[in-house]
């Protein structure tokens, strides 16, 4: 049974369609990237998710239970932002322990619940510290933490990587990953950017005009026939390579047996597989490898 599934589901507003049969399923622990322009329906379909809109039609089933008549806070989601949503009153601890107090949850296990996600997201030290006094990838990870500490079935991230510079976002997107791969929840990215989705998951849907109109892993993606996704990925080159040394004993891969690109992954060994993905800008080309078990 899917943890969380899509039946296909319409919404409309002043009579335009702005979710046209959406339909997809989740298994448990999954990792997918809800990919699309903007105005594509990935607001909306959060929303719906979340519990904040109503669809006209369609289903929304978590661990098998339709939720639709559920208010948010009982669908079992947590959720982070991209602008984070912490309060700036509060401290580290508390930012994280806010949704615990809010579920009357007893103060001794709120208090042992908060220090296991403030060493989960390596904030030991910090916990009274104001939001004020954190960097950026410091506040994702409070606000991660603050999702994650109700235990929720699904979690949703609304361009959770927006606001941070392209350096740090590509950084924090990773670590990221990486503690919601160890916390094995479903969880749901939705994002406007074909980098954040490819290094995120090795499961992308693309949404336009209110439809899916892909749906699979990036080399499936890449590989449809259709107008709008040769369009929007026209910018994206993405493939899967084979590590090897140079006489340096450097690690290095070969793109398209022409462009040599160094492999900056801790303990990587000749002969691993990892993904290579080139984004072309208006400036310069943006580079990212990343090991191959890691989406």
């Amino acid at each position: 049974m899917p943890t969380l599934e899509v039946r296909r589901l319409k919404i409309a507003f002043d009579g335009h369609e702005v979710l046209r049969d959406v339909s997809f399923g989740m298994r448990d622990g999954e990792l997918a990237a809800i990919l699309g322009p903007s105005g594509g329906g990935k607001t909306t379909l959060f929303r719906c998710i979340l519990g904040e809109l109503r669809p006209m039609a369609g289903e929304i089933l978590i661990d098998g239970q339709d939720v639709a008549r559920l208010p948010t806070e009982r669908r079992g989601i947590g959720v982070v932002y991209q602008s984070f949503a912490l309060f700036p009153h509060l401290t580290v601890a508390e930012n994280i322990g806010y949704g615990l107090r809010a579920r009357r949850v007893v103060a001794n296990k709120a208090e042992a619940r908060v220090a296991e996600m403030v060493d989960l997201v390596h904030l030991q030290g910090k916990e009274n510290r104001l939001p004020r006094e954190l960097s950026g990838g410091e506040r994702q990870r409070v606000a991660l933490a603050r999702a994650l500490a109700v235990g929720p079935r699904i979690l949703l991230l609304d361009e959770a990587f927006g606001s941070l510079d392209a350096t740090m976002r590509m950084q924090v997107l990773q670590e990221v990953r990486s503690i919601i791969r160890r916390q094995k929840v479903t969880t749901l990215f939705i994002t406007h950017d074909q980098e954040e989705a490819f290094m995120f998951s090795r499961r992308m849907i693309v949404l336009n005009d209110g439809r899916v109109v892909a749906s699979g892993a990036p080399e499936v993606i890449m590989s449809t026939v259709d107008p709008f996704i040769q369009d929007f990925m026209k910018m994206v080159l993405y493939a899967e390579a084979i590590v090897q040394l140079g006489s340096d004993g450097l690690p290095f891969v070969m793109l398209d047996g022409v462009t040599r690109i160094p492999v900056h992954i801790p303990d990587v060994r000749g002969g691993e597989k990892v993904h290579v993905m080139v984004k072309k800008g208006a400036e310069a080309e943006r580079i990212e490898v990343w090991p191959h078990d890691a989406a």
